[in-house]
């Protein structure tokens, strides 16, 4: 899971030996996720099957989907592990690989369509299905319960990151007018998320809070401290090969598949790649909705995996592409391109709008899942349009109706006078 600046939690001590251990399911699931280095050790290095793009793309795609796994369990391990400070950087770059090495290959080999297109991708599926599946998640798990359920309020400490979000996704809007990518756009989304995370940082911790056991990265924390570093370790390691040697790789037999069998590569990048990276990071933050109470913290995993990659991701590639050519450069954007980052942009707008009162309704998510349905079923450049332009007419409907009552600007003054009060 991403880190959550600001939510500092008591340390977990388990009452006994057995909480800390694995059980029995949880010890397959990581042997089974395991097994899959096995045909990327074959095909990649053994050279069995590596001519066939189907089958590279299959074999680097499962030990990808549990490189994502291994690191979202190691993430969650870390954080009892490293002070927040060192978390929230080491934290950073280990939650970028599964996703940023798409954008980042694609780039340096310079096909500049396919970096927009699994770009925006990643940043559409985040908002536009995961977003509202935590909701419905969070729903579905109050009936089972009985429970009342008006939607999610999120953490006063989300203020902070709804703010950070709201100015990325404003900016975005500057790269489209622009139409290219440049090393200044890096060098300014970098310093978004570091104040980000300076300020996070400087926030008064919030309510202590038993944080819920479920799942194996929570089961990590739990370990004695060797046993941890040494499991935590082996999750990065694992990680850190499949995603070195593989992604290229993959990247290669989805294009090569794409090819052979007359599907449009740009799709196929755009949704696939993404889906496999972004599913077992997201899982947690899933498994938290369906428990209703931590609905919010589900949320707040994936608010700010969205403020990871509407930053960090979006850095990567100019410089990734300059390097490339050995030369400071500006990556071009295609008229496609212009159009799926305006989409994407005007998704982004929108959707950190509806945050702004620190509530997340059912309308609200069913609206982000319709239009996002719609540009996806029909990708064609006249819907994409229109579904941009309902996207901006919303939030600008937003901004007049309901911003001056929205939460966020009340909590984001009390959290800049903690900062304040805390730096005298």
């Amino acid at each position: 899971m991403n880190p959550v600046p600001g939510d500092r939690r008591r340390p977990d001590h388990p009452s006994s030996p057995a909480d800390a251990a694995f059980s029995r399911g949880e010890r397959r699931q990581i042997l089974w996720l395991g097994l899959t280095l096995v045909p990327f050790v074959l095909v990649l290095f053994g050279g069995f099957g590596r001519e066939n793009p189907l089958v590279v793309a299959a074999v680097t795609g499962l030990a990808i989907v549990a490189a994502s796994m291994y690191l979202s369990w190691a993430v969650e391990g870390l954080e009892s592990v490293v002070s927040q400070a060192v978390a929230l950087a080491v934290l950073a770059l280990i939650e970028v690989a599964p996703e940023y090495s798409f954008s980042v290959i694609l780039a340096w080999q310079q096909r500049t369509d396919l970096v927009v297109s699994s770009m925006t991708g990643s940043n559409r599926l985040l908002l536009g299905l995961g977003w509202p599946a935590i909701l419905f998640l969070a729903w579905l798990g109050a009936r089972r319960r009985r429970r009342p359920f008006d939607g999610i309020r999120l953490s006063s400490h989300q203020a902070v990151e709804i703010l950070f979000l709201l100015i990325a996704s404003a900016y975005a809007f500057v790269i489209v007018l622009r139409g290219s990518i440049t090393l200044l756009d890096s060098l300014l989304l970098v310093a978004l998320f570091l104040a980000y995370v300076w300020m996070a940082l400087r926030l008064p911790p919030g309510d202590d809070e038993e944080e819920p056991a479920i799942g194996i990265g929570t089961k990590v924390k739990r370990l004695p401290p060797v046993r941890k570093a040494l499991v935590i370790g082996g999750f990065i390691a694992f990680g850190a090969f499949v995603i070195f040697f593989g992604a290229e790789p993959f990247i290669d037999g989805v294009i090569g598949v794409a090819e052979g069998f007359g599907i449009s590569q740009f799709f196929l990048i755009q949704w696939v790649a993404p889906f496999l990276s972004e599913f077992p990071e997201s899982l947690t933050a899933f498994l938290w909705a369906a428990t209703v109470v931590h609905a919010p913290k589900g949320m707040a995993n994936l608010v700010s995996s969205k403020l990871n990659q509407w930053t960090l991701l979006i850095a990567s590639i100019p410089i990734a592409y300059s390097l490339s050519l050995g030369r400071p450069a500006a990556m071009p954007l295609s008229p496609v391109g212009v159009e799926e980052l305006l989409l994407t942009a005007a998704q982004s707008l929108l959707g950190v709008l509806l945050l702004t009162e620190l509530h997340f309704s059912k309308l609200e998510a069913i609206g982000l899942l319709g239009l996002f349905a719609v540009q996806f079923v029909l990708p064609v450049e006249s819907v994409r349009m229109v579904v941009a332009g309902i996207y901006l007419v919303l939030a600008a409907a937003f901004l007049v109706v309901r911003l001056a009552r929205a939460s966020l600007f009340g909590e984001l003054a009390r959290a800049l006078a903690a900062v304040s009060g805390r730096r005298r």
